[in-house]
Order: structure tokens, then sequence, then C-alpha cells
């Protein structure tokens, strides 16, 4: 027998905890090095392997797909970075288009016959994702927040089945056929809020850590000294012409005069062997909890979801090589479903439709490190721990599932513009109703400008 007591004091914990975690005192803030501009176009493959899964249910159907799909295809990528002390922004586009194939289980009953079958599809598919985040802080540390994202994805493929239908005499029939079928799917969501906390950028640092202790043994450059020459290589970086493009031995020019200006330090010709380099996504350093509303939408059932949420996140640059990064996160989740009920008349009895809701709650809770192989590489490795809870109007709440997803990631820059990105996690799913069990696993390799 569930016990509503010990639900709703789990909940009550992971709100606790994601509470107490942020700690309201001021926090160092690098101002010297904490701006971050870039363009970055990447052109090239990638190949994804994964378990999908959709369902649609009526009040007198229901139409279920569980598969693992395999894609490979050509995606062109254009990814916008602006993060300065009063505004952090982000926007990121892709369009994908590749061939796939898949199988796995598929269902379509109702109540005049009940479908089941192995399915086996391949065919074409072509994507489209788009992303927008935007901070913006009114002082030193609070600030508004803004994200929206879209995606859509259509298919034509061919699909061959092979089970048995069953209609509502009870006779049994064998399905074996093929066809060509095609689908549209797309959706969207927002989110906005408030905040307090700030994470800063740490590349440019880092790269002026390396580049000093690499090429100047034995001198000991103080922090101030790798701030200031951070500075230079961010001031550098973030005046770069994205279509003019940038020469890199013009760049190294300019730092060695720097260098033997400000430092009176001997120009190393050899830095120009790793000045290509060090460009990867932003590393960051610091703390940031944030709380409000969202909506979703999806052109399947259900189609829209609302709630609210509140993250928070810690970034910790231990040194060069290493950052340890921590995120915990609550969603309260909702949407209206119509349900059929029937009502007693003089007439007789009647279907009557009356609104609902369904609400849910789940968490993330995410702890990995990241590690920096010269100013070429990196590795990530963590694990995600996902709970999630039937609320049902905090009436009758359901059991507390429990959800795990290790993963791996590398990146690496193969030269000044060939790059190869591959991730892999293995999702461990306490049960069906929030998470779908299996591999994820992504292979990039593509060029880029920037």
């Amino acid at each position: 027998m569930k016990n509503p007591y010990s639900q709703r004091l789990s909940i009550l914990t992971i709100v606790a905890f994601l509470l107490s975690s942020f700690h309201m005192s001021a926090q160092d803030i690098n101002r010297e090095v904490v701006s971050f501009k870039k363009r970055e176009v990447n052109a090239g493959w990638i190949f994804q392997l994964g378990k999908e899964r959709e369902e649609l249910r009526t009040d007198v159907s229901r139409f279920f797909e569980d598969q693992t799909s395999l894609n490979g295809g050509y995606r062109i990528e254009n990814t916008f970075w602006n993060i300065q002390d009063y505004r952090q922004d982000e926007l990121n586009f892709s369009f994908d288009l590749g061939p796939f194939g898949a199988y796995g289980n598929w269902i379509d009953s109702s109540k005049v016959s009940n479908l089941k079958a192995d399915q086996y599809l391949y065919g074409l598919r072509s994507s489209a994702n788009l992303n927008y985040r935007y901070r913006y802080y009114y002082d030193a540390k609070n600030y508004t927040a803004f994200e929206f994202s879209g995606w859509g994805r259509y298919e034509v493929y061919r699909q061959s089945l092979d089970g048995t239908s069953i209609d509502s005499l009870g006779v049994v029939t064998d399905i074996d056929r093929t066809q060509t079928e095609d689908r549209l799917r797309y959706g969207f969501q927002a989110r906005g809020g408030f905040g307090i906390g700030r994470l800063s950028p740490m590349n440019h640092l880092m790269a002026a850590h390396f580049l000093l202790e690499k090429y100047y043994p034995g001198r000991i450059f103080s922090d101030y000294e790798i701030a200031q020459f951070a500075q230079v290589i961010a001031q550098m970086k973030n005046d770069r012409d994205f279509k003019e493009g940038h020469d890199t031995e013009k760049e190294m020019a300019a730092l060695n005069q720097f260098l033997n200006g400000k430092f009176l330090l001997e120009p190393a010709d050899a830095m120009l062997a790793d000045w290509p380099y060090a460009e990867f996504d932003p590393r960051y350093e610091g703390k940031r909890f944030e709380m409000g509303p969202f909506f979703k939408y999806f052109n399947q059932e259900p189609d829209f979801i609302w709630g609210g949420y509140i993250q928070y996140e810690d970034a910790r640059y231990k040194n060069v090589n290493w950052n340890r990064n921590f995120s915990a996160g609550l969603t309260y989740n909702r949407y209206k479903k119509p349900d059929e009920k029937v009502t007693n008349s003089e007439d007789g009895l009647h279907p009557v439709f009356q609104n609902s809701y369904r609400d849910w709650m789940t968490a993330e809770i995410d702890l990995g490190w990241s590690y920096y192989s010269q100013l070429r590489s990196r590795f990530n490795f963590g694990v995600k721990y996902v709970p999630g809870i039937d609320l049902n109007g905090f009436k009758d709440l359901g059991t507390l599932s429990h959800n795990f997803v290790p993963y791996v990631g590398y990146f690496s820059q193969l030269s000044s513009k060939s790059r190869i990105r591959l991730d892999f996690s293995w999702r461990i799913a306490d049960g069906e109703q929030f998470m779908v069990s299996g591999p994820e696993f992504s292979l990039g390799i593509y060029r880029s400008s920037y």
C-alpha cells in the first residue's frame, strides 16, 4: 500500500536539497576574463543510435511504437555565443539530412481490431533544431532569463510489418505487408524566470595559463599576470570577423609583442603550434540558481504541457586540466486531458467528456567531470540521477521512480579546422513511465569555421 506521507517527504527533501545547495554569499567573479564572444559554423557527418518511443491514446484507440533507430546524415550547424558582464546570449541552429533505419514493436488497436507486429523501417530523414538562451543582468548577480527552442522532423520511409490482427469477434489474421509512409513531427518549448549568481567562461584563462607554463618554464606567474594575458587573448578572439577570417601569424605576433613589452619575455615563436587550438565550448566557473514557469508543445498527445522549474548549477574550474560540474533541477509538469464519463439521464446512459488534469514531478541531478588534454581534446564523464513521481493532484501519489544515466564524451580538434565529437550514454530506467531504457550514441566528424 502506498504511503502518501513518505512520498510527500521525498518531494520536500528534493526541494530542500536544491535550495540549500545554493550559497547566497557573494561569489568572486574575475572581471578580466568574463567575456566570451564567438561565432562558429560546423559542417560534416553525424551518426546516431538510440531508442525511440511514441504513443497516442484516445478513448477508442491506441497507437504505440517502440524501436531502436540508427541514422546518419550531413549536418550544418551555426552557433553564436556572446557572454558579457551584463548579458549572456547563445543561439544555435542545425539542419540534418540523411538515411535512417529502425526496428522494434508496433501496436495499433481499437474497438474494431487489435494489431501487433514487429516493425522494420528504412528511409530518409530530415530534421531542424533552433535554440536560443538569453540572460540579462541588471546588477552583478541578479538576472532575468528567457529560453526558446523548437524542432521539426520529417521522414519518408518504407515500413515492413510482421505480426497478427485480432478483430472484435476474436478472429486471428496474419499481418505481412510492406508500404511507404511519411510523417511529420515538431514541437517547441519556452521558459522564463529570474535567477541569482553567474557562470563565467574560463576558456581564455585556461589558454593563458597553459601557454605561459609550457613556453616559459621556470618562470612563476602571478594570478594577476595570467589574468592580464587572458584579457589580451579574449580581446583578440572576440574581435575576430567570421566573414573575413583571421590570421594566426598576425595574432601570434601581437601576443609576443604583449609578452615582451609587459612581462619582458623573449618571443616564443613555437607557441604558434598551440595557438590555433583551445576552441572549446564555454568552460564555466561559478554558481547559479534559477526558477520560473515553462510550457511545451508537441504535435502528439500530450500536446501542451506547462509547469514550473527550479535549477541550480555549480561549475568548478580546478586547474588547466580539470573541471567539476554539478547541476540539480526540479520540474513540475501538468497537462489537461478530456476524460469520458458516463451519466444517467431519462434517455439512458450517455458518455460525457469532462476535462481533467494530469500532473507529475521529475528531478535531474547531474555530477560530472571534464578533463582537458593540452589545448586540443576534452573528455567528459559522469552520471545523472532522474527520479520521477505521478502526483495525481496530490491526492493519490504514485510510486517514486528511480532512473540513472551514466555517460562519457570525447571532443578533439584534429587540426585547426577539423573536429571529432563522440558521446555515449546508457539510460537505466525503473519502469517505462519517465524514461526509455537503452543506449544513446552519437559520432560527429566535421569541419569548423570561426
